[in-house]
């Protein structure tokens, strides 16, 4: 298995960390999170473990060197407030939704009705199932039929200010939805995109060295 690497685009830095040792098995579906925590200040890596027989992730803090193992609903060691809380999905019955984070909030976004709709539901308070309401429903009959049959999945990945929405749609095609004439138009600019090699993700510059941030071994390029 591969190394994983962790870069700033801005500073023309980057760094490898390895795998956690017990995450040795080629076929696992694995995602990653990196972010700061609002309590403590320190940068993590988040490794999710999308098998469905395992309950095992992993959480790498900046400055540690060191992975440590985390499970659903339970904490680790005695950080207490570094845990994964398990909450409850849309109560509309569709399970093969995808989740994001719009202006702070918790989102899950969904084709509907064989692919003529999106729906993007938001959790407007946090862990608490009752606060789910639907934010969006967008017609893709403005669509193309070709890029209709890609709405296999949908994520949604910025709401705009003025209530414009960027999606992408089985992890290779941009789309741009418009509050204003209520149109979805796609953005082509991920035409050769390898849906199996990457996932589109929304690029916060920041002009903080690796170093500072904890990580050693730092690259410049």
């Amino acid at each position: 298995m591969k190394d994983i690497y962790i870069c700033n685009l801005i500073t023309r830095e980057y760094t490898e960390l390895s795998y956690p040792e017990l995450v040795n098995f080629p076929n696992l579906v694995l995602q990653f999170g990196f972010g700061v925590s609002k309590i403590s200040g320190q940068y993590k890596v988040v490794l999710i473990n999308g098998d469905t027989g395992s309950n095992s992730h992993y959480v790498y803090t900046l400055g540690t060197g060191t992975w440590r193992r985390v499970k659903a609903g339970a904490s680790s060691g005695f950080n207490l407030w570094e845990c994964f809380s398990i909450f409850s999905l849309p109560p509309m019955g569709i399970r093969h939704g995808e989740l994001s984070v719009l202006r702070d909030c918790m989102c899950y976004s969904y084709c509907a009705h064989n692919n003529d709709e999106i729906v993007i539901w938001m959790m407007k308070e946090y862990q608490v199932d009752e606060s789910w309401s639907i934010e969006y429903k967008m017609s893709t009959t403005c669509l193309d039929l070709s890029l209709r049959k890609h709405c296999i999945s949908v994520e949604a990945l910025k709401l705009f200010k003025d209530g414009d929405v960027l999606m992408l749609l089985d992890s290779s095609i941009l789309v741009y939805y418009s509050n204003k004439t209520r149109t979805l138009e796609e953005v082509n600019v991920l035409k050769d995109a390898d849906a199996k090699k990457g996932y589109a993700l929304i690029f916060n510059p920041s002009l903080l060295p690796l170093k500072s941030l904890g990580f050693e071994n730092v690259i410049s390029f």
